[in-house]
């Protein structure tokens, strides 16, 4: 989980990865000088991730249902949580908060559970099949509408838990029989 609310904060507004350009910042007070870092196409192009989404901290039932989603998930998975910070960058959230149509709500029977509730808040909802890596980074990458939901989903790719554990039942003499083995292959 990244905690993303454009700024470090708890440092007392150094401006972050995140911040926008031009945000004015006690480390940049002449406006951040950098396109802001996209933690989603980054996290997209890591070999082994598989799970990745958004949410927004001021959307709880989103939010609860995201992080059960990846709770549940075997695998490498990474969720991004705009967050707010009223002190250092209130205007970044508050804009988001105020304007739904800054983001697009991911729909699909794979996806995280809505209720209709919640996505009646949101104007622009998108069907999103999970499983497509490529569009996923379309929709990451598209500065124009913030998706919201799951963004990518693969529950068959490499869990690094499953292969680190390879070996584990074996006994203290397998073990022994089979770094010997080993050494002897490369003893001159």
């Amino acid at each position: 989980m990244v905690f993303d609310n454009a700024i470090y904060g708890l440092t007392k507004a150094q401006t972050s990865p995140t911040s926008p350009q031009g945000l004015k910042t006690n480390t940049h007070p002449f406006g951040a000088i950098l396109d802001p870092h996209n933690p989603l196409t980054v996290t997209l192009g890591v070999t082994n991730v598989s799970f990745v989404a958004q949410v927004a901290d001021w959307n709880p039932p989103l939010l609860y249902e995201t992080l059960k989603a990846a709770y549940r998930h075997k695998g490498t998975g990474f969720i991004r949580i705009i967050q707010r910070c009223p002190v250092y960058s209130d205007n970044f959230s508050k804009e988001l908060q105020q304007n739904p149509d800054r983001f697009v709500l991911l729909e699909h029977q794979q996806g995280i559970p809505v209720d209709k509730s919640i996505s009646r808040q949101f104007p622009n909802r998108l069907e999103h099949d999970p499983s497509d890596l490529g569009r996923a980074f379309q929709l990451a990458a598209d500065s124009s509408k913030m998706p919201l939901g799951l963004l990518y989903h693969n529950p068959d790719a490499q869990c690094y838990e499953d292969l680190s554990s390879q070996g584990v039942a074996m006994t203290p003499e397998q073990r022994l029989a089979g770094f010997n083995a080993v050494l002897d292959r490369i003893t001159v």
